[in-house]
């Protein structure tokens, strides 16, 4: 598993704006970055995805990590993904699973 990590990702999360108007929009900083495998869906998981117009999702695998929640979004390869679902990988206890689509 650890060789199909050969994507660095980072993960972000929302800085909020001052107080001021002339601060202007909430802003991303980045807390993680680590090594990932990335994956497109597949089969039956990219049918279901297309009926819904989300066929640009992609399953992120990572060692475990406690801080990671789904107010934060992914950048991968200069594109910012939305974080769907963070699921355990049951079949291997170190590792997570994230499903996240591009944020257009």
């Amino acid at each position: 598993m650890l060789n199909d990590m050969r994507y660095r990702i980072q993960f972000q999360k929302k800085k909020p704006a001052g107080r001021l108007p002339v601060d202007g929009k909430d802003s991303w900083q980045t807390v993680i970055e680590c090594w990932a495998k990335a994956e497109g869906l597949k089969g039956r998981e990219y049918y279901a995805a297309a009926a819904i117009q989300k066929e640009k999702t992609v399953e992120f695998t990572i060692r475990h990590r406690e801080d990671i929640d789904e107010h934060m979004r992914i950048i991968f390869h200069e594109k910012a993904y939305e974080i769907e679902s963070i699921l355990p990988n049951y079949s291997r206890r170190h590792f997570i699973t994230i499903k996240a689509n591009v944020v257009s």
